[in-house]
């Protein structure tokens, strides 16, 4: 039972009871806060757990300090660098500190590595000689399960790893894919859309972890992670009904802004394919691996690049076998007319990439465009006077300047600058996330 402290009258815990509540929560579900609960009975106190970044993790007041607001990690400190040593510190409430209750810090460290702090404040009673001995305690028991949690979590992230391997690579048998999956409760039906991440140089080392808990976050859909030997894969679900571009295009909206944020140096390519059932991701990977090869031929590659199969379509077969000196000459002679640097040549070549886009339509480019629809009959006439090329009525012609056209997309061409995805993600978005819903 819990007892009374003589000068203060706080009622604390005996050392031997709490001991037996710090086991207990060690092997809670949410063992991390139930810890500092415990710490929190233990001293009659308010105590916060922060990570190594300052990020509050857990919080616990007592009821007599419930409104007390807990001040940041900085401002407990002073803007000093915060004790990393085993011994907790008592930090002095000063005038100019902004403190106005002393602190008890205690650094997590565990096996020489520095995980956090363990913050108890002198609120609502004053300090005793055990308050020190009870936090460290405590920290000493999350930095044990700091690790044991990273030790689960890294056994279960090779485990999915290992599955999205032998999905792509088409081996194991069905039976036993479908055992592991429902154990890693994976959804081993799921059709998937694969996307290969090829790195730059000076990625993160957890570069895979990270993009797939980003696209997971993101999208709200499952998604499993696997290195390769010249890259990261990623197997990304699609919901059961939606249709293959639309998923297709939110993945590569998402990628774009992840790509962007966890990979800042940039050179980062990589390609979506379409979305397949679990016994075709062998031919997902080849779509994006040759999607990542085009890219890679004809880009410079300083800045990040995302593409999609239907980016490109078939021809990205020629771009990316072809032999790269032959292809330029094959650009040359089919656009060269049109790839001086003025306004009409970029105009031209613009009018041909939307009237690609838009299936020929002439009403639809030239909505696109805000012009007339006589306007876009008369650049693409422009356009069969300067190459020789007869867009509008020779197939032969359609198929050579369409080709020519994806590689100035690779190249980033000016003119062909990629409408932004934003508005069709933010469509698609709505539209997943009902198709998931009713899924």
């Amino acid at each position: 039972m819990p007892t009374s402290d003589e000068h203060s009258g706080r009622k604390h815990l005996p050392l031997s009871m709490f001991d037996e509540l710090l086991d207990d929560a060690a092997v809670a579900v949410d063992c991390l806060s139930a810890i500092v609960r415990v710490c929190s009975e233990a001293t009659g106190k308010a105590v916060t757990l922060f990570d190594r970044k300052g990020h509050i993790v857990a919080s616990t007041r007592p009821e007599a300090a419930r409104q007390t607001a807990f001040p940041p990690l900085g401002d407990i400190v002073g803007g000093q660098p915060a004790p990393t040593g085993a011994d907790p510190v008592l930090i002095a409430a000063e005038l100019g500190t902004g403190l106005s209750r002393r602190k008890i810090l205690s650094a997590i460290v565990e096996r020489g590595e520095h995980l956090g702090w363990l913050v108890v404040d002198e609120q609502p009673t004053p300090f005793v000689p055990t308050d020190e001995y009870v936090t460290l305690r405590c920290a000493r028991r999350i930095g044990a399960q700091f690790l044991t949690q990273r030790r689960i979590t890294r056994v279960a992230w090779n485990a999915r790893s290992n599955l999205a391997r032998q999905l792509v690579r088409g081996s194991g048998a069905w039976a036993d894919l479908a055992a592991g999956a429902e154990y890693l409760g994976v959804n081993v039906h799921a059709h998937r859309a694969l996307v290969y991440v090829r790195e730059p140089e000076g990625a993160p080392d957890d570069l895979d972890r990270t993009l797939a808990e980003y696209t997971e976050r993101a999208l709200g859909l499952e998604v499993l992670s696997t290195r390769g030997s010249e890259g990261i894969l990623l197997l990304i679900e699609a919901p059961a009904h939606a249709a293959s571009p639309t998923v297709v295009r939110r993945i590569t909206a998402t990628l774009e802004a992840a790509v962007t944020e966890l990979s800042p140096t940039g050179g980062l390519i990589a390609g979506v394919s379409s979305v397949y059932e679990p016994d075709s991701f062998v031919r997902a990977y080849r779509e994006a691996r040759e999607v990542v090869r085009c890219i890679d031929r004809f880009t410079d590659g300083t800045g990040h690049r995302v593409l999609a199969v239907d980016d490109l379509g078939p021809a990205r077969l020629f771009l990316a076998n072809g032999e790269v000196s032959a292809i330029r000459h094959f650009i040359d002679d089919m656009l060269g007319p049109l790839l001086d640097d003025n306004v009409a040549s970029a105009e031209l070549i613009r009018t041909l990439a939307v009237w690609f886009e838009e299936n020929r339509g002439m009403r639809r480019t030239a909505t696109r465009l805000g012009v007339h629809e006589n306007t876009v009959r008369l650049r693409l006439s422009r356009v069969h006077t300067l190459t020789g090329l007869d867009v509008t009525g020779d197939a032969t012609h359609q198929l050579s300047i369409h080709t020519a056209l994806l590689v100035l997309r690779l190249r980033d061409h000016p003119a062909l600058h990629a409408e932004s995805r934003c508005a069709d993600a933010k469509d698609d978005t709505a539209s997943l996330t009902d198709e998931r819903r009713t899924a």
